[in-house]
């Protein structure tokens, strides 16, 4: 019965979109973080791999973002609550490109959706997309000690059934590049494990 209502809420969009940034903050922390990157680094063309319904868009320089997800309906309302935004529907692990390297691009919250060998996969684009010298952002759900009932409950409710350690996290993302920051944080009641690297 209650896996049946997490199913329906995910397949509401715009419910799914509210109701996530409750327990989160509205992801306070997570965008302070993200913001701190923009302004080191500067990307003019930003990939947003996994973006979901756009939540972190506005971060971004719109001339320069390109989101993707596989999720039609997630995209369909990221189109609508972001219009000077582009977003376009695709499986990251098999996105051909549009043609230019991307100056940075983020992972956020969507590995601990995935098996290692498809995370390795989509780490391995990711990478792809990246030029040379560009950064990667990973930010994703942490497993760690202490964690509290809400946050586990978070977890159950966005299906995310991969949810991996700091320490794991950091061994995974590093057979793609060298991490030049890593951090373990709280984004409301919920923990993240966040690596910043440059692609050699």
């Amino acid at each position: 019965m209650a896996r049946s209502l997490v199913d329906r809420m995910a397949e509401q969009p715009l419910l799914f979109h509210y109701l996530r940034k409750l327990p989160e903050l509205n992801y306070r922390a997570t965008k302070a973080r993200i913001r701190r990157i923009l302004a080191q680094r500067a990307p003019r063309r930003v990939l947003d791999l996994g973006c979901g319904t756009g939540e972190f868009a506005d971060l971004f320089a719109p001339e320069g973002y390109l989101g993707l997800d596989v999720h039609p309906g997630y995209v369909a309302l990221a189109r609508r609550l972001r219009p000077g935004h582009r977003f376009e529907c695709h499986d990251g692990t098999t996105w051909e490109g549009d043609g230019e390297p991307f100056d940075l691009t983020l992972i956020n919250g969507v590995l601990h959706h995935l098996d290692d060998a498809t995370a390795r996969a989509l780490l391995g684009s990711a990478l792809r997309h990246t030029r040379r010298g560009g950064s990667l952002v990973v930010i994703e759900d942490a497993e760690v000690e202490g964690g509290g009932p809400l946050a586990g409950l978070v977890h159950a409710l966005d299906h995310g059934h991969f949810i991996r350690s700091p320490e794991t996290w950091t061994r995974l993302v590093g057979e793609f590049l060298r991490i030049d920051e890593s951090e373990t944080y709280r984004s409301g009641i919920c923990p993240y494990h966040l690596m910043v690297g440059v692609r050699a």
